[in-house]
């Protein structure tokens, strides 16, 4: 048996020597098995190679955030939740299929489900609950809900130590307002503050994350009958069925004091979210005439001042799917491909942090190679944006194109002479 693996391993390294000696008339051999038979690799650095960057502020659209952040921070931040309850029930079943009105309202309380992943809480917590409907107004007017949140509407609230506070939290409400609601037929709007002995940030799970908040309350005054639940719901505005549910429930800023962006930066992050639209400008003859090994984005970050040192944004890098017909750049900014599609990097990085940073995009380097010339010109934009959009304070800064030439974004390409694959 030994004696057999001997004879194969020695007809292998014969193959392999032969293989190796060989010449082929091509140019396009393997260095690490034929060293005799190298390619010639090409290294540049492409400065500037941005011809377009932009920042746009406002995503995703209200209503679609991945949650609903609480948080308050002096001066600096604060951000409330609403939720919306128009559908509420009116009457108690009783046996079978009888039911009576509601007539009394016991043990009312809001349950709000909590992401804990990244919190800064304080040694006392304060959650407080008011009554944010306004008929008169417009649903998309912040102003008229931002103005509801006053002591004579505040319908309930708690106050609780941070070791007690758990994934989930009922909240107590008023008896009586609820009561009002339901024998009036009308409709619960709430919203909810979050205050504390310091800086509070948590971020409590909305409709878009499959947890709908619930308001839950009893028909009777007794201890054995179960609660009704009633889980959100928006009924305006009429005939916009999408604006309708992303109203359901979302965030709402009542301030957000950051200095805004100098003329020569692009921001990521924020609340409001901002994206970052990023156009390039790669020479043919390297895109497509040649085969890329590696193309790396270098991004020069400006220091922000603002945030803790759980602010940390994590960058997702998108290629941009719309086509040149699409002009609004806002727009074009939503059509977008997963972060797999020729981009696998990602950056986390600190609002206070500087220096340059490095985003690898080879594989989207090749695909942009590869594009038909139809396209004319081609579609070559990401769009830089982070991944816990406008449900974290972290806000990323980098130069731009309006930068001095040194700040400016640049990209190191290597690449070796065009291979082509087949029976040589």
């Amino acid at each position: 048996m030994i004696r057999r693996l001997f004879v194969l391993l020695a007809v292998v390294l014969a193959t392999g020597i032969a293989a190796c000696g060989e010449t082929l008339n091509t140019s396009n051999t393997c260095p690490v098995l034929c060293p005799s038979q190298d390619v010639t690799v090409h290294d540049t650095v492409l400065s500037p190679v941005l011809v377009f960057d932009s920042t746009f502020i406002g995503y995703p659209d209200r209503g679609n955030e991945l949650g609903m952040l609480l948080a308050t921070r002096g001066d600096t931040l604060e951000t409330r939740a609403i939720m919306r309850f128009d559908s509420l029930v009116y009457f108690y079943p009783v046996l079978g299929d009888t039911a009576r009105a509601i007539v009394t309202v016991d043990s009312s309380t809001l349950k709000l489900v909590f992401d804990r992943t990244k919190v800064t809480l304080p040694a006392t917590l304060r959650f407080e609950v008011y009554d944010v409907d306004d008929s008169t107004a417009a649903d998309t007017s912040s102003a008229a809900v931002l103005a509801k949140f006053t002591p004579a509407r505040r319908i309930g609230g708690i106050t609780l130590l941070r070791d007690s506070l758990q994934d989930t939290l009922l909240v107590p409400l008023s008896d009586s307002a609820m009561l009002a609601k339901v024998t009036a037929h009308g409709r619960l709007r709430i919203g909810v503050r979050v205050d504390g002995s310091g800086p509070v940030s948590l971020l409590a799970k909305s409709t878009e994350t499959g947890w709908t908040a619930q308001v839950r309350f009893k028909g009777v005054r007794d201890t054995i009958t179960a609660a009704l639940v009633v889980s959100a719901y928006s009924s305006t505005p009429t005939g916009e069925t999408d604006l309708k549910t992303s109203l359901t429930d979302y965030q709402l800023v009542a301030k957000y004091r950051m200095p805004p962006s100098p003329s020569n930066t692009m921001a990521i992050g924020g609340i409001p979210g901002r994206r970052t639209y990023l156009r390039f400008d790669l020479p043919r003859r390297i895109t497509d005439s040649t085969t890329i090994v590696r193309a790396t984005l270098w991004l020069t970050q400006v220091r922000v001042p603002f945030g803790g040192a759980m602010d940390t944004v994590t960058i997702k890098t998108h290629p941009v799917l719309a086509s040149p017909l699409v002009t609004d750049l806002r727009r074009a900014a939503t059509i977008l491909g997963s972060t797999g599609v020729g981009i696998y990097d990602s950056l986390m990085v600190a609002p206070g942090d500087t220096g340059v940073k490095a985003i690898e995009m080879y594989g989207l380097v090749r695909l942009w190679g590869n594009q038909a010339s139809l396209l004319a010109p081609p579609t070559r934009s990401i769009v830089l944006r982070s991944e816990w959009e406008s449900i974290s304070a972290g806000e990323v800064r980098f130069y731009g194109t309006n930068a001095p030439l040194a700040l400016r974004p640049t990209m190191r390409i290597t690449y070796i002479p065009r291979v082509t694959f087949g029976v040589p």
